[in-house]
């Protein structure tokens, strides 16, 4: 199958050295997009597309969201929504990835959107399409209860079209929004990468040769 990520820089992780983007606020202007080794696309590289990044964001449905606590890694999956840069997580106040999080560690986010499985001929040219991003950045807590009521709102609008208050749902009270744990990541950097297409075995489009080959939407 096709690798749908930068790996981290060999070098570093071989020498036990923690990839870091920079204290905090080091983030350039613009919208996110490659800056340094570890968001350069190796393999398939000719399928890298940093300017979908922010598109790519905008469309996923599920955010997984790693980073390392007491030596040892952790990896959760979030609802979230984009916008500018910034990922925003939401949950309880217990949530104990929101409360790690929060203090301003490095942490990485992948977000993959699986479009089509594609079947080949071949065993090892079976493949998939996709759109990935991968990318890196530091977590802050976000009190105010008016941000969180915008970021909230916006969020469920994205998953839930055409919903609104109060027709479709009452809205969230102060005392709601107090309870939420809302956790902003600012995005240092990131790549995205995608493969579109059909089969590309060395015998797909071959009609003699045995087997079938096919694209199969998800």
């Amino acid at each position: 199958m096709d690798d749908t990520t930068a790996r981290p820089d060999a070098a570093q992780a071989t020498q036990g050295r923690p990839l870091d983007p920079g204290p905090i606020g080091a983030r350039p202007a613009g919208p996110p997009a490659p800056r340094t080794d570890r968001t350069r696309i190796r393999r398939h590289a000719d399928r890298a597309v940093p300017d979908r990044i922010e598109e790519f964001l905008r469309t996923g449905t599920i955010a997984h969201v790693a980073l390392v606590e007491d030596g040892e890694p952790r990896l959760i999956p979030f609802l979230y929504h984009y916008e500018a840069g910034h990922l925003y997580l939401h949950g309880s106040p217990g949530n104990a990835t929101l409360r790690l999080i929060r203090d301003g560690r490095s942490v990485a986010v992948a977000v993959t959107q699986l479009v089509d499985l594609i079947a080949s001929k071949t065993a090892a040219d079976h493949s998939a399409n996709y759109r990935s991003v991968v990318a890196y950045g530091r977590g802050r807590q976000i009190a105010d209860l008016a941000e969180k009521r915008r970021v909230l709102d916006a969020m469920t609008a994205r998953y839930f079209p055409g919903r609104s208050t109060p027709a479709d749902y009452a809205p969230a009270t102060d005392d709601d929004l107090v309870k939420m744990e809302l956790t902003d990541i600012e995005i240092d950097e990131a790549s995205a990468k995608m493969r579109e297409g059909g089969p590309m075995g060395p015998h797909d489009s071959d009609s003699e040769f045995p087997g079938s080959a096919y694209v199969l939407p998800v």
